[in-house]
């Protein structure tokens, strides 16, 4: 797998819009597309990132890239990297603020696919830098530290080690309540003062990204299992997706708003259409409330609440359940979201792929893509600067390049 291509696209790309007026970096991007509900990014920039020079800065050639291709609704899309589900890449993230892509790559097809590789590639030349080994795949970047994670073994309970973004050492492992597990692994969501609000279980974690000190510990209602979690893009308030533990494992949707320095619970809601989760939601928080996508069996809604309260906000509004499963609130399979340059971005199974106002849910622009291999399943970044968004489909990483009246 080249990953070099990644990220001397990305370096390209800052030379040809160097001219743009924004002056906001992106911050952390989504990982890797799983089929259902992804967790969320918020693309906003994360205060305190972790300084000091990248090791992903060897000497090399900038290969190609290919050209911009422009679709009938000017979504304007480039190809970064060919890529194939069957390859030995377990989890990838992308930072368009530093042009650095990050990957854990398996260097066996064995079942099991141990050990991983950290890989690093860097800005301008594309070389490829390689880091430690690690026993779990799952990669996420939060508040300017790669958070490696997973569980080595079948029962075994899920490893959290936290490395440098920039010479990909790692600096700890964050110990986790011995606890059963919840409906879906560890979860990460940037906190205040440069932390890192980690979810898992039963247990809400604040940790210090500094110190790898637990500022903050919150134990979740009894029966519940925390699914995702997401802060708003200031860090004043944490949301937390919430499944019922039930004999052979996890079923519904409770919401759950904290404060997110204190921990101190706001607010709670299950009512409505969180009724119809089969369990747990994935999340983005925005300013102002959060939106919120679950699957209620081979369909799925997103909604809106309001921060303080967690009360639906049309759009979509209360009759989305009976709506016809064709549109970004009501769809099939599933759905993607993120934000960052102000706007909501999503797509799903339909084929959509949309910027709303993030607040009102007014759709700003929309294209549907005609085939299947198109289909975008992770949202990786959202970078205001170059505005642009970066993608996955089921052969490639893309670089789409949204309509103006996207942005503010």
């Amino acid at each position: 797998m080249q990953w070099k291509q990644v990220v001397t696209g990305l370096a390209l790309l800052a030379i040809l819009c160097a001219a743009c007026s924004a002056t906001t970096p992106a911050g952390p991007a989504a990982t890797r597309a799983t089929g259902k509900p992804a967790a969320s990014v918020t693309n906003e920039p994360t205060p305190g990132a972790a300084a000091g020079r990248s090791a992903c800065t060897p000497t090399g050639s900038v290969p190609a890239i290919s050209p911009m291709r422009r679709s009938a609704a000017s979504w304007p899309e480039r190809s970064l990297l060919r890529q194939s589900p069957a390859e030995p890449v377990s989890d990838q993230v992308i930072s368009p603020t530093t042009d650095t892509a990050y990957a854990l790559t398996s260097r066996t097809r064995a079942p099991a696919q141990r050990p991983y590789i950290l890989e690093c590639t860097g800005p301008r030349t594309g070389g490829v830098h390689t880091g430690p080994r690690f026993s779990v795949g799952s990669l996420a970047l939060v508040s300017g530290y790669l958070w490696i994670y997973g569980t080595p073994e079948p029962g075994s309970l899920p490893v959290i080690s936290q490395v440098s973004q920039a010479t990909l050492t790692r600096i700890r492992s964050v110990p986790l309540p011995p606890r059963p597990a919840g409906p879906g692994g560890p979860a990460f969501a940037a906190g205040p003062d440069d932390s890192v609000w980690i979810g898992y279980a039963q247990t809400l974690l604040r940790v210090d990204a500094a110190t790898g000190a637990v500022v903050t510990r919150v134990t979740l209602p009894p029966g519940l299992g925390v699914s995702n979690v997401s802060a708003d893009p200031a860090r004043t308030t944490l949301y937390v997706s919430a499944a019922r533990a039930v004999r052979g494992g996890f079923e519904g949707l409770v919401m759950l708003e904290y404060d997110a320095r204190s921990g101190r619970q706001l607010a709670a809601a299950s009512s409505g259409v969180l009724r119809y989760s089969v369990a747990g939601a994935s999340l983005t928080a925005v300013p102002g409330g959060v939106w919120v996508s679950f699957r209620t069996g081979m369909l799925g809604l997103t909604v809106h609440l309001r921060r303080t309260g967690l009360r639906m906000i049309a759009p979509p509004g209360p009759g989305i359940a009976q709506s016809p499963a064709s549109g970004p609130f009501h769809w099939r399979m599933f759905e993607v979201t993120a934000y960052g340059g102000g706007a909501l971005w999503l797509a799903n199974q339909l084929g959509i792929v949309a910027c709303l106002d993030p607040r009102s849910g007014t759709v700003r622009a929309s294209e549907r893509i005609g085939r299947a291999r198109q289909l975008i399943y992770s949202l990786q970044a959202i970078d205001p600067v170059r505005r642009a968004i970066y993608a996955s489909t089921q052969w490639a990483l893309v670089q789409i390049s949204p309509p103006r009246r996207c942005w503010r």
